[in-house]
């Protein structure tokens, strides 16, 4: 593998062993509100920025609430467990710290609210490995496009070729692999694609950083 000067992660899932915490969150949140989520919610949100979510949400159940009030309650929903619980996956610390000494120069793109990712990161002592951090938010849609991608590009001063992108969800992977990145797929059991699926969508498939030592 090439040695790349910039690095793109995802968290959630990617880094962090947290996608339990999104799995039913938007199930959580409409039953909050008295309203039975369909069978499909989480597919129907998984590749959705959190902006995206609450206009589905607003106009699917007829959610009164603005925007940035819906996003304020689910926030509210999963703020504890980033504050106190979620965890780093095994050896991301050393592999980020293994980076940091090669100069890479890295950042995080995450549909979390910066806020909580900031928070949580700080908690499990990482943050100091990036840049900045990059909510999808901040383009207005998830990464299903590679906006979010390339605002994170633009902030490094980097270009897509001299850029890798870490990503657990498949979606997220075919968007950067089609952006011109070269991916690194992260193994995590919430995404439900076996190893061989993941294999053919991204450049390089991990089960754990310490395959990259």
């Amino acid at each position: 593998m090439k040695k790349y000067r910039y690095a793109i992660f995802d968290m959630d899932g990617t880094i962090t062993d947290s996608m339990a915490i999104w799995k039913n969150l938007g199930k959580n949140y409409l039953i909050s509100k008295g309203i039975k989520a369909p069978p499909n919610l989480c597919k129907i949100i998984s590749a959705m920025s959190m902006t995206e979510s609450a206009n589905y949400f607003r106009k699917e159940f007829g959610i009164r609430d603005c925007v940035k009030q819906v996003i304020s309650d689910v926030n509210t929903l999963i703020e504890d467990k980033y504050k106190y619980e979620m965890p780093l996956k095994p050896y991301v610390r050393d592999y980020l710290s293994k980076l940091k000494k090669d100069s890479v120069i890295m950042c995080v793109v995450t549909a979390t609210p910066v806020e909580l990712a900031e928070v949580a990161l700080n908690r499990l002592e990482v943050l100091q490995y990036f840049s900045f951090v990059v909510c999808c938010d901040e383009v207005g849609i998830g990464k299903s496009e590679p906006d979010s991608y390339y605002l994170a590009l633009r902030k490094m001063g980097a270009d897509v070729s001299d850029t890798v992108v870490y990503e657990d969800a498949d979606y997220a992977i075919k968007t950067a692999k089609k952006a011109g990145f070269y991916t690194i797929g992260v193994y995590d059991e919430a995404v439900g694609k076996s190893k061989e699926e993941m294999q053919l969508l991204c450049d390089r498939y991990i089960e754990s950083f310490e395959c990259l030592y």
